[in-house]
């Protein structure tokens, strides 16, 4: 787990060098990037994973900003990133200002067929600065009522990009 954390922060670590670069190279001051920074919204400093593995499948989707990686790859070696479009980006950020955070540890899943292989376990998490809020377990397929709109926007959005 520590090991997609820490490939996930290096690929998002490097776009936004990237990005940074680039706005250098247009002559951009290095206090005009500060103030950029700071002006972001809270809602572009949470990252919220969703994954699902079972013993022949495993699913990893991160969104964070205005982008979402997926991959279906263990290794984590090959990593679909895509820019979110706007109109479900502001759908995805309402859904989730709805979530209180501090609840996803309660949560209990509707189904437990992902304790015997049945269907893949499935697991959100909520990272927000340096607080991590994750919830227990689930069926892929069947989230709690209290994060299904979430978990089905995080599918939705994956489905937009799936194929290119």
């Amino acid at each position: 787990m520590k090991l997609i954390i820490c490939l996930l922060f290096m690929l998002v670590s490097a776009k936004e060098c990237n990005e940074s670069k680039s706005q250098n190279s247009s002559e951009i001051s290095s206090e005009a990037t500060t103030e950029i920074s700071e002006m972001r919204t809270a809602q572009d400093d949470v990252e919220v994973s969703y994954r699902a593995s079972t013993r022949g499948f495993f699913e990893l989707i991160t969104i964070k900003g205005d982008s979402i990686s997926f991959t279906n790859d263990y290794n984590l070696k090959r990593v679909n990133t895509f820019a979110i479009p706007a109109e479900e980006k502001e759908e995805f950020n309402r859904l989730l200002s709805e979530l209180d955070f501090s609840t996803l540890s309660e949560l209990e899943a509707p189904s437990k067929t992902h304790q015997y292989d049945a269907a893949p376990a499935a697991f959100l998490k909520v990272t927000k600065g340096d607080e991590e809020f994750m919830s227990p377990s689930f069926d892929h397929g069947k989230p709690p009522k209290t994060i299904s709109d979430i978990i089905e926007k995080i599918l939705s959005i994956k489905s937009l990009f799936e194929k290119q």
